[in-house]
C-alpha cells in the first residue's frame, strides 16, 4: 500500500482497539429541497401516465386484431 493509503486508513480507525470489527458510520441525511421533491413527483405522474397510455394503446392494438369479428352484412 502507498503512504497516503495508509495515512487515510490511520485517520479512519481508531487509536486503540475497542473490540469493534466494523467501524459503522451514520448514513448521511437525505437532503432533497422543495424543488427536488417538486420533481421527483412530476417525474412519477408522468412515468405513471406514459404507462397508462402505452398499456392502452397495447389493449387497443390487441383487441383491434383478435377482438370479435363483425357479422357480414349479406343475403
Amino acid at each position: 500500500m502507498t503512504e497516503s493509503v495508509l495515512d487515510q486508513i490511520d485517520d479512519i480507525l481508531p487509536a486503540q482497539p475497542n473490540g469493534e470489527l466494523v467501524h459503522w458510520m451514520q448514513p448521511r441525511p437525505l437532503t432533497m429541497g422543495p424543488a427536488g421533491i417538486s420533481i421527483a413527483t412530476a417525474a412519477a405522474f408522468a412515468i405513471g401516465a406514459l404507462t397508462a397510455v402505452a398499456a392502452l394503446a397495447l389493449l387497443r392494438w390487441g383487441w383491434g386484431r383478435n377482438g370479435p369479428r363483425k357479422a357480414e352484412q349479406g343475403s
